[in-house]
């Protein structure tokens, strides 16, 4: 990405650090002069704030910040240019940075080209940095530590006394610590008032974990004379650990960082054990003698490679990704031009980036008649304020393959006119380009769709006639000629008469009412349709609070496309986001054999009420009993009202579906205890995904993932907010399966 030396990159860093002034442009034209600066940890970008009684500065934290955007490329600039508030020469000075999922933006000029570029490269290094690490939960945790740090001393100082230090604890990490460890920390560093590393020193130290103590217990030597300060394992020890317990692969990946060039390493050496000790062990005498301390320890088995999730499922693309498009699950959003709540959320082009980067690989675009014969993206039923397709579609493009070089499928509600739809295929023709399927994916010779590696790097369009590349007279006598609703469910024998004229792919979009009545008449018929053709099934109307589908049953009947809303962070969201992690995020996800061969099969999940006493030759599945001991949880409250517990479900074929809970915890404790023991019969592991809810009065984190991709062992969850952002708070468990 770039060609600058270390040394280079050091001196622009530098530079950053230094910082310079940057004129912030707000959507009503006003300005704000502000020292932008780069923190000296390089964590995050903020700026000095001179007046006190304002709130302290926002800070960007490079691990949050989803896109850097140059010029005059958002929906502020452009309004700006519109009433012109902006001259069009200051766009080689301007750049925008996008953090909090595309919901937050910031618009910024620079005083030239030379210092906007500076800028650009040097955020963009930081986020290509940040992005290669293991270690991201650790930035993640810190980063919130010290944001807490820094709130509290206002920008009066870089420093906090004794007593804010305890305040901050108790009104903010809602802990205590004993009288007596407060003192003895201060008076070994001998100061009243500490610095932002200093406090991290104190919290870790406050915070340092008694269930890791025990189990290093169980590999250290002399364990009656090592203190949960002094503890530490050697190479040796490491190593026997790694492999009695964890049974640990690391991942391997290509230096051209593709996510289908990967290989696994088992560990079974010292010499790789000590590998990861020089990697997660800061005291550097610890690392000369090939010893990891408890905090090292702890580091470890925080990182990618060993927490719940299989690396090589949520990082790589290790599916067969060659079979027809048809075979796949495919990650779909509805409204997906929303934030909020849909009928009285905001319109906003940056929300199609924002679901394009979790991974979505179809969303849908409401088009109508606009002025100046410019079609308009918006929805009849809500107030939300509509904008120009072309706007849209122009937005998008350079981020529909960042996340996945799988094909991207528009899914477009068509109410405008003969005029203006013409107008439509021009805008997708002239923006996408060679990216764009023109022709028919199906074929009088071939009934068989292409696969998501024929098509890496397409476009797709649904819901449109789109011939390629005719005129405006042309076009207009096409669609009067076959004017048929390719959208309209069919039967068997109807799909004979239709299929030859359906103008890219056999598809039909099914709603909620219809999918379920679907099921109540002829299910077997049903799982029959996905496998020679698309199903889409969207939510009902009625939902005016956005809520979402159970995409559980139509996922076990093959649905392919189970469209939601994502501008809602509901519950029910949480078990796409699982189901989708893995395969590498790349939006789709193979389905199993016996729902792609059903005629051999013949499967029916109605048939799988309760727990099935044999299987047909033809399902080849293997039956697990998972045994979860949920340990412990690492800052969990919010409140100091808070009595969290954890809510375990399994959900997929019917028989698989339960629900177990652990006890309340009332402890203020930034370290909460269960070591409590459930055990969940699977019968159907392909199809079972696992969810944790953190909860007390209300949902506060979770994490959810497909059975067949979780590690053994003792594990971290790193827990999702409700929205799917990364949190800081982790479970800790231990996972076995054995077969049934």
């Amino acid at each position: 990405m770039l060609t600058k030396t270390q040394e280079q990159m050091n001196e622009l860093l530098h530079e950053l650090k230094l910082g310079c002034v940057l004129v912030e442009q707000k959507h009503d034209g006003a300005k704000c002069f502000r020292h932008y600066y780069l923190h000296k940890s390089e964590q995050f970008v903020t700026y000095r704030q001179t007046n006190r009684t304002l709130p302290s500065p926002i800070r960007y934290y490079i691990n949050q910040i989803d896109e850097i955007r140059v010029g005059f490329k958002t929906r502020t600039f452009n309004r700006l240019i519109q009433h012109k508030l902006l001259r069009q020469d200051d766009e080689q000075c301007a750049f925008s940075i996008f953090s909090n999922n595309y919901r937050d933006e910031v618009n910024l000029l620079a005083n030239d080209e030379e210092m906007r570029n500076i800028w650009i490269e040097g955020l963009q290094y930081l986020i290509e940095i940040h992005s290669q690490t293991q270690q991201n939960y650790l930035t993640n945790e810190t980063n919130w530590i010290l944001n807490c740090f820094y709130s509290t001393t206002k920008q009066r100082s870089d420093s906090l006394s004794k007593e804010e230090c305890r305040q901050l604890l108790i009104d903010t990490f809602n802990t205590k610590v004993s009288d007596e460890d407060f003192e003895r920390f201060f008076q070994k560093i001998d100061k009243n008032s500490l610095v932002s590393d200093e406090f991290l020193e104190l919290f870790h130290s406050i915070t340092l974990r008694h269930d890791l103590y025990q189990i290093m217990k169980k590999y250290a030597n002399n364990t009656e004379n090592q203190t949960i300060d002094s503890i530490y394992l050697t190479a040796e020890q490491l190593l026997e650990f790694l492999q009695k317990e964890q049974n640990q692969f690391v991942l391997k990946t290509q230096k051209n960082d593709s996510k289908c060039n990967f290989t696994l390493e088992s560990i079974n050496t010292n010499e790789q054990v000590k590998e990861l000790i020089q990697q997660f062990e800061l005291n550097d005498q610890m690392k000369e003698k090939g010893h990891i301390s408890l905090k090292g320890f702890r580091d470890l088995l925080l990182s990618d490679d060993f927490t719940l999730m299989k690396p090589w499922c949520s990082r790589c693309v290790y599916q067969d990704m060659t079979r027809p498009l048809n075979d796949y699950y495919i990650n779909t959003s509805y409204n997906t031009y929303l934030f909020n709540n849909e009928h009285i959320g905001e319109s906003n082009p940056e929300s199609f980036n924002r679901i394009l980067k979790m991974g979505c690989r179809a969303i849908q675009i409401d088009c109508y008649d606009g002025d100046h014969g410019q079609p308009i993206v918006k929805d009849n039923l809500t107030l939300a304020k509509p904008y120009l397709f072309e706007s849209i579609i122009r937005s998008i493009q350079p981020n529909l393959f960042k996340i996945s070089v799988y094909p991207v499928i528009i899914d477009i509600g068509n109410h405008c006119s003969n005029e203006q739809e013409f107008q439509i295929t021009q805008i997708l023709q002239k923006i996408f380009g060679d990216q764009l399927i023109t022709e028919s994916l199906l074929t009088k010779h071939s009934l068989v769709l292409p696969s998501p590696e024929d098509l890496k790097y397409k476009v797709i369009i649904r819901g449109i006639n789109f011939p390629a590349l005719i005129d405006e007279e042309e076009y207009f006598h096409e669609i009067n000629e076959n004017n048929i609703d390719d959208q309209d469910f069919v039967d068997d024998d109807e799909y004979e008469d239709a299929k030859d004229y359906v103008p890219y792919y056999q598809s039909e979009n099914l709603s909620e009412k219809d999918f379920n009545r679907f099921v109540e008449v002829n299910s077997i018929d049903l799982i029959k349709q996905t496998l020679n053709s698309f199903l889409l099934m969207y939510p009902d109307d009625l939902q005016q609070d956005s809520s979402n589908p159970d995409p559980i049953t139509p996922w076990n009947f093959g649905i392919q496309m189970v469209a939601l809303d994502y501008q809602n962070d509901d519950p029910i969201l949480s078990l796409s986001y699982g189901k989708f992690m893995d395969n590498g995020n790349c939006g789709y996800v193979l389905k199993p054999e016996y729902l792609t061969h059903i005629s051999r099969s013949l499967f029916n999940p109605l048939n799988y009420i309760t727990k099935p006493l044999k299987y047909s030759e033809h399902i080849f599945e293997c039956p697990q009993r998972l045994i979860l001991t949920i340990i412990s949880g690492q800052f969990l409250r919010r409140t100091n009202a808070s009595d969290p517990y954890i809510l375990m479900s399994t959900r997929g074929i019917p028989c698989d579906q339960q629900i177990q809970k652990t006890k309340t915890f009332s402890c203020k404790s930034l370290n909460l205890e269960w070591n409590e023991i459930f055990q969940f019969d699977i019968y159907f592991p392909q199809m079972c995904l696992m969810r944790f809810d953190v909860c007390d009065h209300n949902r506060l984190a979770y994490f959810c993932l497909p059975i067949t991709t979780m590690q053994t062992g003792y594990r971290h969850i790193h827990l999702r907010a409700n929205n799917n952002s990364l949190t800081y708070s982790t479970l800790f468990i231990h996972v076995q399966f054995k077969p049934i």
